[in-house]
């Protein structure tokens, strides 16, 4: 049996079943030693499980012409003298592309989401399912309180938080409340569509001023996503679409950000 140190890559390799059963052995003992690894690898699992479900549909579309690699190819080998602008125009092409993919999602990569973010997915969960179902109390502070929902939530906070408009997807806002979440002051954001369909926002201050990749998960047909910024960490919950969720979760970011 192979008793070569283990290696990050081992671990990344472990994440992505490229392993024999010999050197997976290994790293299953590895890791039941080394906590801190281990959290690591977990942290890689989730990323990978949220990609998947975000964008492994993406995988199975079929690739447009203009990215057909055997056209890139004969572009890229058409004489300079002819076309010389044509390889520069597709490495620019091919750098924003990289680039618009890499930017809010690929955060993640830099930075590990930990287990008090688990915790508050649920706590999310738990609460969404709470108020999303009431009928004469689903909030403590009306839409119709806007300025002051605002400026009570920013203060309770010690983060100023701005309300996200997602009137152009078809939700309005309900209006808003405070709860505790892991022993610190969070505010819960409620939004309805037409269809009487609600979500929440569960939002706390973030003290590490890092921040995270938007975290998909999925329980009893309830989903969230979760993301970090500087100042705050917030959770979008519902029982909607994944990409519905997702267009939501993208336009509240672009605001709250």
């Amino acid at each position: 049996m192979s008793r070569a140190p283990i290696t990050e890559h081992d671990l990344h390799a472990y994440v992505d079943g490229a392993l024999d059963l010999e050197r997976r052995a290994l790293v299953d003992r590895y890791l039941a030693e080394h906590p801190l690894d281990t959290a690591r690898v977990a942290a890689w699992e989730r990323q990978n499980a949220t990609l998947s479900a975000l964008y492994g549909h993406i995988g199975e579309e079929p690739v447009p012409p203009r990215l057909d690699v055997h056209r890139l190819a004969s572009a890229l080998l058409t004489p300079r003298r002819r076309r010389p602008w044509r390889g520069m125009a597709i490495a620019a092409t091919l750098c924003l592309a990289i680039g618009l993919a890499g930017g809010w999602i690929g955060r993640g990569y830099r930075v590990a989401a930990d287990a008090g973010q688990a915790a508050l997915v649920d706590e999310a969960v738990a609460a969404h399912g709470l108020f999303s179902r009431e009928v004469l109390h689903p909030v403590e502070v009306r839409a119709d309180q806007h300025d002051h929902l605002a400026a009570w939530l920013s203060k309770r906070l010690d983060r100023t938080l701005v309300l996200p408009d997602l009137r152009p997807l078809g939700f309005e806002l309900v209006g808003g409340r405070l709860l505790p979440a892991q022993g610190r002051p969070a505010a819960q954001l409620m939004y309805e569509d037409a269809a009487g369909q609600r979500v929440t926002f569960l939002i706390v201050a973030a003290s590490d001023g890092q921040e995270t990749a938007l975290q998909y998960g999925e329980e009893g047909g309830v989903r969230s996503l979760t993301w970090t910024e500087e100042a705050i960490r917030c959770v979008l919950v519902g029982d909607l679409s994944r990409d519905r969720l997702r267009d939501l979760a993208t336009l509240a970011y672009q605001q709250l950000g």
